[in-house]
């Protein structure tokens, strides 16, 4: 059997209790092979290196700058690539990476792996996670890159992003593809920027303007943000622009002086706007942000705050040497926890065409996992043969997905024919005319746009299925009583095809579950957020909870929740039973509403991914950090839990929890140190 490490919280999760199940031991899995240099161990390098760096040095490092001169720079600076100069005096490497200001992509041409997309986040799946960002890391190699962005967690609280809403949920993955990136010497960098943020059906966007001390956002954005780096054991942060990072006072004191962290945070190109001669003016508060590195790109005009600004200010006085080596210092330990400048990628044309991609099955794992089975009334799913053809019915943009997928629900046995609608078929007699005899319709569907026509064919009487082939949590579904099955099965991708197909015909079961709340476009009257906390405050059901994600053919039952308190952690067992005769993959979650004096709502503690034979029961037990029940203790820079109880909940879902247990706790401090020592 299968089971996913979850390195969930902070330093008291790293120790996994072992499952004890009808005499056979299972002990989690170890924790993931760190990079070369560990981060204790990094830290030391990189401050005895930044001592030895004369101020000029020191200096240099703080800025990644467009890639100028020589074999293939043009096209690399096309290419919004960058270049970290490194120092060859002390044998420190120049390291490329690209321009962090766009957007991160779930992929892009030539078969490189995806990042942490809503696909990969509905897996639940940390392993997998690990095995998206190992790849990647090969695929940024091939390239000459030493650097990779990981979306999917912001500083700032955010709309929804790629790794999904919950704290938890999104540093944790987002953690594990910075362990998979770092396990190839490629540093990974956390952090979003606006235009990874996935726009609301209403247009409404968080605040990001207004001042907000960094203690506001500790158990919030930034709880997510630290997971990450610990769970990666490495990497580095990021902030959208200088003028971002000044939104989040406190940053650099939260970061390095609260957590330990040794690593850097940087910054994207622009966001103070085009280059000004007063550009010493800005230079203050510019590192008063806790940045210490800043990227600049050629597309601002040359206006780079960590250059000439900073070089007169050393010369003034106004920096003191002491501040510049601490911030050279933290860029230099990013890099040695990573193994970059130990193990540097060589340079190469970035338009290089890249080796052949090795053979790998991630894509399909990924869509096999993560598809989620939201509805499927009258067992419609999975298809039996038995009962006749199936047609798959879509409009011309999803032809060739349909027959993608129509070949591999073939070699499933199935008999299935393909037809396209043409625009405008809303009413009866406007649809293909095959619809009309068909007694089982698949829709493949990828916008608002088709949901006339799915009420269309609905009306017709026969079973409809819907697959959902877009990443929109805001998605509307005016259908959802009419038809019998849907899909959320994410953002088309050819590799889609073959695990798909294994998923509607019953090879393979469903198991994915939301990490997003699927809201049908429907928000409480004044909710900014949208996700699963803000509809329990709001005391409104969603159309999908955050979580949520059926079986086709199987079902489990969740007993006996027990928590008791070890240490600095609790620990949560529980036993799930799979009473039918088909393995079925489980993944329960523990959920912890806080004291009753804390206006918190109720929020993802922890959770486990295991497949369950059929007629088994499983034993489970669950770390959980106190942090995730603590609030932050400003004055003393450390987590406070307030005396008191505390309310666990079971179950598959935000909203489906069926056990509970209570669990009494004293008052208590935690430390805020991030665990960075190596194992």
């Amino acid at each position: 059997m299968k089971y996913a490490s979850l390195r969930y919280g902070l330093s008291a999760l790293r120790c996994l209790t072992a499952l004890c199940m009808g005499g056979l031991v299972l002990s989690a899995l170890p924790m993931q092979a760190r990079a070369a240099a560990g981060g204790s161990a990094g830290s030391a390098h990189a401050a005895d290196m930044a001592a030895r760096m004369q101020p000029a040095e020191q200096q240099a490092v703080l800025q990644a700058r467009p890639i100028g001169g020589g074999e293939g720079a043009t096209q690399a600076a096309a290419d919004g690539l960058l270049a970290w100069p490194g120092g060859a005096r002390r044998g420190l490497p120049a390291l490329r990476m690209p321009d962090f200001s766009s957007p991160a992509r779930p992929a892009d041409e030539g078969g490189r792996p995806m990042l942490p997309w809503l696909a990969l986040a509905a897996t639940w799946d940390p392993d997998l996670a690990r095995r998206a960002g190992g790849a990647r890391a090969r695929a940024e190699w091939e390239q000459g890159r030493a650097v990779v962005r990981v979306g999917g967690i912001d500083l700032l609280p955010s709309g929804r992003l790629q790794a999904g809403e919950d704290q938890v949920l999104a540093g944790t993955m987002a953690g594990m593809i910075g362990a998979g990136l770092l396990s190839g010497h490629v540093l990974p960098v956390f952090g979003s920027v606006a235009g990874d943020e996935q726009a609301r059906a209403d247009g409404a966007v968080p605040g990001r303007t207004a001042p907000v001390p960094a203690a506001w956002l500790a158990d919030g954005s930034l709880l997510g943000v630290a997971m990450a780096l610990e769970v990666a054991h490495g990497g580095a942060l990021l902030c959208g622009g200088l003028a971002v990072c000044q939104t989040v006072t406190g940053l650099g004191a939260m970061v390095h002086d609260a957590w330990h962290f040794p690593g850097m945070v940087m910054a994207t190109p622009g966001g103070l706007g085009p280059a000004r001669p007063d550009d010493a003016t800005l230079l203050p508060g510019a590192l008063g942000t806790g940045v210490d590195m800043e990227q600049v790109s050629s597309r601002e005009g040359g206006h780079d705050m960590f250059g000439a600004p900073l070089r007169q200010a050393v010369r003034d006085g106004a920096v003191r040497p002491a501040q510049l080596q601490a911030m050279g210092m933290h860029v230099l330990a990013s890099f040695y926890m990573a193994g970059s400048l130990d193990h540097p990628p060589a340079f190469t044309p970035a338009h290089a065409a890249a080796s052949p991609p090795v053979a790998d099955t991630l894509v399909s794992d990924v869509e096999a996992e993560g598809a989620v089975l939201l509805q499927n009334e009258n067992r419609v799913l999975p298809f039996d043969p038995a009962l006749g053809p199936v047609l798959v019915l879509v409009r011309a943009p999803m032809r060739h997905a349909a027959d993608l997928l129509a070949d591999e629900l073939r070699h499933a046995g199935l008999g299935v024919s393909v037809v396209v609608a043409a625009d405008g078929a809303n009413a009866p007699g406007t649809l293909p005319p095959a619809t009309a005899q068909a007694a089982r319709t698949l829709v493949l569907s990828g916008t608002d746009a088709d949901n006339r026509m799915i009420s269309t064919l609905a009306d017709l009487g026969g079973h409809v299925v819907v697959v959902l082939t877009g990443d929109d949590p805001d998605r509307q579904m005016p259908w959802l009583d009419m038809v019998d099955s849907v899909v959320q099965a994410w953002a088309w991708r050819d590799a889609h095809a073959r695990p798909l197909a294994a998923l509607l015909s019953g090879q393979q079961e469903f198991s994915g579950h939301l990490p997003v709340t699927l809201t049908g476009g429907f928000y409480p009257p004044g909710m900014v957020d949208a996700d699963y906390r803000a509809f329990e405050r709001a005391h409104v059901a969603p159309l999908f909870p955050f979580g949520y994600g059926l079986s086709a053919r199987g079902h489990l039952t969740l007993s006996d929740l027990h928590v008791v308190r070890e240490g600095t952690h609790l620990n949560a067992s529980f036993s799930v039973t799979n009473p039918d005769g088909t393995a079925v993959r489980a993944i329960p979650q523990l959920y912890v509403s806080p004291s009753s004096d804390q206006a918190a709502p109720r929020r993802l503690a922890a959770w486990r991914s295991i497949m369950v034979a059929p007629g088994h029961t499983l034993r489970l037990t669950l770390p959980v950090s106190l942090r995730l029940l603590a609030q932050w203790n400003a004055p003393a820079a450390n987590w406070a839990v307030a005396a008191g109880d505390y309310a666990f909940s079971l179950g598959f879902s935000s909203v489906m929890l069926v056990r509970h247990a209570d669990v009494r706790l004293p008052a208590m401090h935690l430390p805020a140190a991030l665990d960075m020592a190596a194992d």
